[in-house]
């Protein structure tokens, strides 16, 4: 039995969890062949005040966390 498990910051809603597992499920499955029904997600809601980014918690952060802004982030060419 595969288990994935997913440590978030609180914050996203029922649906987009609900998405977020059915994607990881769909990707294990079509990566690695189990069935869907033997495929466990586990997703964990993690408050700001838990959570630190570059050696800094986010509740010290100037801005919002990445992970907490409105729009994402446009990523540069390498």
């Amino acid at each position: 039995m595969p288990v994935i498990s997913v440590d978030i910051l609180r914050g996203r809603t029922e649906a987009q969890k609900a998405a977020l597992a059915r994607e990881l499920t769909d990707a294990f499955q079509r990566t690695c062949g189990s069935s869907r029904e033997r495929i466990y997600v586990i997703i964990r809601d993690v408050p700001t005040e838990n959570w630190a980014i570059g050696g800094e918690m986010c509740t010290n952060l100037p801005a919002p966390a990445p992970a907490l802004a409105s729009e994402p982030a446009s990523s540069a060419a390498h």
